[in-house]
């Protein structure tokens, strides 16, 4: 990355403070605004577990009764919240008093500050490209969650200052008004701004969106690492199978923690801080985690990331159920270990994930432990699907069901489990009757159906039957009668088939839904979708099947996030075979893309192009405040530049949305060339945009038609067919799909 432009992040204000007291024991405390947002965000919470848990409740108090420069202690129950409470009381019951119409109102307010905010900062301009931001906003003060049971939920943790924030912005980047703490310049990091977290310690960041090329490109890297690990992983598993009866202690340790963080999907297990729930993955395993049974079988049982509980019973080969054995009886509390955990005996002291990686890396170059579980969830998803029985001739919804359960596999082998919904009877119960009406509608065509068909064969009947009558006139009359009647009734039957086999297939989608409700219930199948599972491998499975995966089964983020899978390579320097190189324009590019202005308006004279690279700059490439639009520029063989063209912004007619398209190609030899080249990469930011887009659809057209007169070989390498005029020269007819 060479170039960095934003406008800084937002910095949440403190609540208004109202003035508000609470008591304790018989005392009246006027609050000071800081108190009473403290204060407040406890109240919000009553009538939910946090309030009742001890742990949230004791560290409330820790951070809640000195802010008060209390002397004496306080028990929660000694404090009467009764004036924040009926604050608070009070805004529910506001907003409960709200008409649909006012709820509307409320919601498309929200939406377009919102909007208007993404405008102002959620926007940088990466490598002359406008990119989004995956967040603009510091985090607001407030009460710590956590996840699972991390022993710090409950305390106060302070947000952000904008003296707290660092800020990366490359040299040539305005400096966002602000109190900053730091701008700095880190050319190799994605990162906006950064700050250091008041309670956890830990550093937190604003990062670029996935959407964007660099982090799409990190993201394809990623999976081919693991793509590599699938070519490679008959001898990766062969040298730790040897690991596992080396004769040094050390190293038997280190392969059957690979071995485990391969069979059974562990994490590592050190990448937790100290002050974290006492959680657990492969290298920190205690003897009480294991259980050694009958039959060759272990059983593992432990809490994972987030106090998930991870337990599971595996045959293991006896190598490694004898290391195991021998690690129990061995161990012994690791020096290096930290937090709850530090004391006590663990199997594999003093080896954490530097040194499990060292040890892959020793095996497969760059292979660390975090790559198996991709790997692993990868091939769990492509096992699914072949053995899915899905064709391209199946119905759609089991197309979609197959995808579905091939990503619940994933989630399974990766243990992330969530807590089952309470609604769950209530939703069984609504596909039940969804089920049964859609059952009755099946039963009724099926009848309509059937007796249209016995309808049309007594028709034939008769017509066979009239045929054997004397060929009179009123034989005639019948059977055209009886023909007519009979063409009516052969269409007849054929629509009711068709609604016999859609109200099938609605039968069928309703089984479908109802069964991957009922399996996912305790699974979240979002988190293996969006980390472990390679998107090609759906992509590449729906395009044998004709089912676009990406687009009927991710979500819209995730649409975007791997939008690269459709697109494929990278869309900042492409090369074509002719000797013309085309990359997004910046602007140090602009002096020579007025030269070439320059050159057209004098061999175009009715080319009107401005000649000041300042006005080019601000007309043509991309900045904050402006709708989104791209800039690239071809070279030559001599890197002398040969054209100039932009895509974007969006303008509508009507109900449809167009892409602007504007661009030159250098009269010369390389004119043909250049123009090619730039149409297709016209072509492959268009459909990147498309796929950034999924929810609308757009075409490209340019706002004003006359632009290709300064390069008609442009335009009719982009589909606009250009025609000699006798009067006027050029004219423009935009070619449709159709044509």
């Amino acid at each position: 990355m060479y170039q960095l432009i934003h406008r800084g992040i937002i910095v949440p204000a403190a609540p208004a403070p109202l003035g508000l007291r609470i008591i304790i024991n018989g005392v009246v405390i006027l609050l000071t605004p800081h108190q009473e947002e403290m204060a407040m965000a406890w109240v919000r919470k009553l009538g939910t577990p946090y309030a009742d848990d001890p742990v949230f409740q004791t560290n409330f108090l820790h951070d809640f009764l000195p802010s008060l420069q209390l002397t004496a202690p306080a028990a929660i129950g000694e404090i009467d919240f009764s004036a924040l409470e009926k604050v608070v009381a009070e805004e529910r019951h506001q907003k409960s008093r709200l008409t649909q119409e006012q709820r509307k109102a409320l919601a498309a307010e929200r939406k377009a500050n919102r909007e208007a905010l993404k405008a102002e900062y959620g926007y940088a301009i990466v490598d002359g490209q406008r990119v989004e931001l995956g967040n603009y906003m510091a985090e607001p003060s407030g009460l710590f969650m956590g996840r699972g049971q991390h022993p710090l939920r409950g305390r106060w943790k302070q947000g952000a200052a904008e003296e707290d924030i660092t800020l990366n912005l490359s040299p040539d980047a305005p400096r966002p008004a602000g109190n900053w703490r730091e701008i700095v310049w880190q050319p190799e990091s994605l990162w906006v701004a950064r700050w250091d977290d008041k309670l956890s310690g830990k550093t937190k960041y604003v990062w670029l969106a996935d959407t964007t090329p660099a982090k799409q490109t990190r993201e394809a890297a990623k999976f081919d690492k693991a793509r590599r690990l699938q070519a490679e992983i008959d001898s990766v598993r062969a040298a730790i199978q040897q690991g596992l009866a080396d004769p040094r202690p050390r190293t038997r340790m280190l392969a059957t923690a690979c071995y485990l963080i391969d069979a059974l999907c562990l994490r590592v297990g050190d990448e937790k801080d100290p002050d974290e729930a006492d959680t657990v993955g492969a290298t920190t395993l205690r003897p009480e985690h294991i259980k050694f049974l009958a039959n060759g079988k272990v059983e593992f049982h432990f809490l994972g990331k987030d106090s998930v509980e991870w337990k599971k019973k595996i045959v293991l080969p006896e190598l490694v159920r004898a290391n195991l054995e021998e690690l129990v009886r061995d161990a012994r509390p690791s020096s290096t270990a930290t937090g709850v955990a530090r004391d006590l005996p663990q199997l594999f002291p003093d080896i954490g994930s530097d040194h499990v990686n060292r040890y892959l890396s020793s095996i497969l170059p760059g292979l660390t432990a975090k790559v198996f579980r991709t790997y692993r969830a990868t091939s769990a998803v492509h096992d699914a699907l072949e053995y899915s029985g899905v064709t391209e001739s199946s119905p759609e919804y089991a197309k979609w069901q197959a995808v579905a359960e091939a990503n619940l596999k994933a989630a399974e082998l990766c243990n992330h489990t969530k807590k089952a919904g309470v609604n769950w009877s209530s939703a069984q119960r609504t596909y039940n009757e969804r089920l049964e009406k859609a059952q009755n509608r099946q039963q009724a065509a099926k009848q309509a159906q059937e007796q249209a068909q016995a309808e049309l064969q007594s028709l034939r009947e008769q017509v066979q039957q009239a045929v054997g009558e004397p060929a009179d006139e009123k034989t005639a009359k019948k059977l055209k009668r009886l023909k007519t009647k009979s063409e009516h009734t052969k269409t007849k039957v054929k629509n009711l088939a068709e609604r016999v086999e859609r109200a099938s297939l609605a039968v069928g989608k309703i089984k479908s839904q109802m069964a991957i409700a009922k399996q996912k219930r305790t699974w979240n199948l979002g988190t293996s979708l969006k980390s472990y599972i390679d998107p090609r491998v759906f992509h590449s499975w729906g395009e044998q099947v004709d089912y676009d995966v990406i687009g009927r089964y991710y979500p819209t983020i995730l649409q975007r996030k791997f939008a690269w899978v459709r697109l494929g390579g990278s869309n900042a320097t492409r090369s074509t075979g002719q000797s013309i190189l085309v990359r997004t324009c910046l602007h140090a590019d602009v002096p020579q893309v007025a030269q070439l202005f320059w050159v057209a308006a004098n061999q175009q004279p009715a080319c009107i192009l401005p000649s000041d690279p300042a006005e080019i700059a601000q007309q043509y490439l991309p900045a904050l405040g402006k709708p989104w639009c791209e800039a690239v520029i071809a070279f030559g063989d001599k890197s002398d530049v040969t054209g100039f063209a932009v895509i974007g912004p969006e303008h509508e007619d009507g109900k449809i949305i167009h892409l602007d398209v504007f661009g030159l190609a250098k009269p010369g030899e390389a004119t043909a060339a250049t123009a090619e080249a730039l149409a297709e990469e016209l072509q492959l930011r268009f459909r990147t945009y498309q796929a950034h887009n999924p929810k609308k659809e757009y075409d490209l057209q340019p706002r004003t038609p006359d632009w290709p007169q300064c390069s008609p070989e442009l335009a009719e390498a982009l589909g606009f067919a250009t025609e000699e005029d006798e009067t006027d020269g050029i004219s423009i007819e935009m070619v449709g799909e159709g044509d």
